[in-house]
């Protein structure tokens, strides 16, 4: 699985309001959740499946990126949520670097080795300095989709 079979134009935000960690991750769960008509309840048991999963170690990978991640019987199938915020947010990256991409990967617990696939996929399309300047500066959704399209 890579990023391709689960990219959607409307699981992704640009920019991002929030300009802190629960902010954004909250954020990108409020896109999946409108996106896929979730109810408050399965909006919140997401949201918890996704902050519990960042308490045991930050998903800060570095390069200015960040994937928070989580299995939830919510979600149906694995999910990408993307979003670019203007201003860089303090995600506890190993490199110390602050992060302005994230991509919210979210998966069913039957799914888990499709969720494991497309977090590599992300981390390998995410290499390239100039692919992630590119996204950095994207103006909208479309934008973004284009990218990853090309």
């Amino acid at each position: 699985m890579n990023v391709l079979d689960v990219l959607d134009r409307n699981l992704v935000k640009v920019p991002l309001m929030h300009t802190d960690k629960q902010g954004v991750i909250t954020e990108l769960v409020e896109v999946m959740a409108k996106a896929k008509g979730y109810s408050s309840e399965q909006f919140q048991a997401v949201l918890n499946a996704v902050l519990d999963r960042e308490s045991l170690g930050s998903t800060g990978i570095g390069n200015g990126i960040a994937i928070p991640h989580a299995k939830s019987d919510v979600v149906e199938h694995v999910s990408l949520v993307i979003g670019i915020s203007r201003l860089p947010v303090e995600f506890d990256a190993p490199d110390g670097q602050k992060s302005r991409i994230f991509f919210l990967v979210l998966a069913p617990s039957k799914e888990a080795s499709a969720h494991v696939e497309l977090l590599a996929s992300i981390a390998r399309s995410c290499t390239s300095q100039v692919f992630r300047r590119m996204l950095e500066q994207a103006r909208d959704s479309d934008e973004v989709v284009r990218l990853f399209m090309e």
